[in-house]
């Protein structure tokens, strides 16, 4: 099956300073043999934060440790001073960030720099949209995955336009002509350093696994959304997690390739269902994460 992309730029100048309008638009034919056509109406605002955001997964995918600190430190280098200036005067004070993590006793200074480390910890995966990982090697070495319900919950407003396009006759349908939209653009090596966003991946017309899971989640959300969807990948993936598989639940009534992890049965919506089989003759374990 064949896809066609077809790309253009529109520039429209105002005096007002409106954004460029960018246009993107597909043909395929459709499982059932029509000629079907898409459009999605972007701007190039809308693109160039799409690719920022990027950029900032890349850093926190790259250099997690580094990403991580560069938000908590500042934080708790204030905490510190907040602290020194608000204990006892027998208290211990904090001279650096070096002393407040080597001293781990009972005392309330120790504790709240604690608390404040927590805290800021938890603020920094949500703003690099990460979530941390065992890693399969080596405990001691620094893991982190894409926070995908994140992403699908920030980004998957820029594809609504798109996704009543794919509207059938029923779910089976809509399902059917997503997957052929989705298995048509190309997909490159897999890149555990890498995550694009659903418009840059649309406007570069190429998605890895992940990306694919992400692009037909965001879609497939806005026609069915009393299905809950999930993401599947094998347990020892970090970074951009790979090979990825989108699912739906079994009660969806959906057709196709079943898996089944913790007793929930999952259909596999996208990504090959023989390599899922390898996986499982492999006796590497798969983890289903739900997206909402």
């Amino acid at each position: 099956m064949k896809l066609t992309l077809g790309l253009w730029l529109g520039f429209v100048i105002c005096s007002s300073g409106q954004a460029s309008d960018i246009n993107l638009s597909w043909q395929l034919h459709s499982p059932d043999g029509q000629l079907k056509q898409f459009y999605l109406t972007t701007n190039d605002d809308a693109m160039a934060a799409s690719r920022r955001e990027v950029a900032l997964l890349e850093a926190s995918l790259t250099n997690p440790l580094e990403t991580l600190y560069a938000y908590i430190s500042p934080r708790l280098y204030n905490s510190i001073n907040v602290i020194n200036q608000n204990s006892p005067e027998t208290a211990t004070k904090f001279r650096n960030l070096e002393q407040a993590f080597m001293l781990h006793d009972q005392s309330d200074e120790s504790g709240l720099f604690w608390q404040a480390y927590q805290q800021y910890q938890d603020d920094a995966f949500y703003q690099m949209r990460m979530v941390p990982c065992i890693h399969p090697s080596n405990r001691k070495l620094p893991c982190v995955r894409p926070n995908y319900s994140q992403l699908f919950y920030d980004f998957k407003s820029d594809l609504k336009p798109l996704a009543h396009q794919f509207a059938g006759r029923d779910l089976q349908s809509t399902i059917s002509l997503l997957q052929a939209w989705l298995n048509a653009i190309p997909t490159p090596p897999e890149q555990a350093e890498h995550f694009a966003l659903p418009l840059q991946a649309l406007q570069d017309n190429k998605a890895d696994s992940d990306e694919k899971v992400l692009l037909m989640a965001s879609l497939l959300a806005e026609l069915a959304p009393q299905y809950s969807l999930s993401i599947i990948y094998p347990d020892i993936s970090i970074g951009s997690v790979s090979p990825a598989w989108l699912a739906i639940t079994a009660d969806s009534g959906v057709s196709g390739d079943v898996v089944v992890i913790n007793e929930q049965r999952h259909v596999l919506l996208t990504g090959s269902p023989l390599l899922a089989q390898q996986m499982a003759l492999a006796k590497i374990p798969l983890i289903s994460e739900s997206l909402y």
